[in-house]
């Protein structure tokens, strides 16, 4: 799976997601935010682990990561408020999916590496979260939503974070391309 695949099939799932929460009128319950989140995560878990030679490991990481995430949000989000709950849930997971990753890769001892690559990865995929993230606000006049827009947006937004992750070598000689 190449480097231009991978965030495509993240964000086809998370297109997907947007589209079962908007056309079937998804209410954002904490439930439905931890099963959106597991669902979501266990695309790049998948991902991840296809690139590591760990598939079935990198599902159950992607999994737990988007379990995490959606917690932490919740955690948060009462004292942060959406917005901020959001960025610190984000940055969260991205530090989390580096970690699993890591592990996928026999590289968890080397902390300040995989720390670092999650470092990266949240505030690149986040500025470019930020920067599309009008898909969820901005939808046409008569109230439609541009599906196409939505994969694109989200392609953009999971790239530098999954570049971050599985580019170069890591510790057992897996490149991650």
């Amino acid at each position: 799976m190449s480097h231009i695949v991978r965030p495509l099939v993240v964000a086809l799932v998370a297109t997907i997601g947007d589209y079962i929460w908007f056309e079937y009128g998804v209410r954002h319950t904490t439930t439905a935010g931890i099963v959106h989140g597991a669902a979501l995560l266990l695309a790049v878990g998948v991902v991840l682990g296809h690139a590591a030679g760990a598939l079935a490991r990198g599902s159950l990481g992607g999994i737990v990561a988007g379990v995490a995430g959606a917690l932490a949000f919740y955690a948060v989000a009462g004292t942060l408020g959406y917005l901020g709950g959001l960025i610190a849930a984000w940055a969260f997971m991205w530090i989390v999916l580096a970690a699993i990753n890591a592990w996928l890769r026999q590289g968890v001892g080397r902390v300040g590496e995989w720390i670092a690559r999650g470092v990266v990865a949240a505030v690149a995929s986040g500025a470019a979260f930020y920067f599309v993230s009008g898909i969820w606000t901005e939808h046409a006049p008569a109230g439609g939503r541009n599906y196409v827009w939505h994969l694109v947006a989200w392609t953009l937004a999971w790239a530098p974070g999954l570049w971050a992750l599985t580019f170069s070598k890591w510790g057992n000689g897996a490149t991650g391309q």
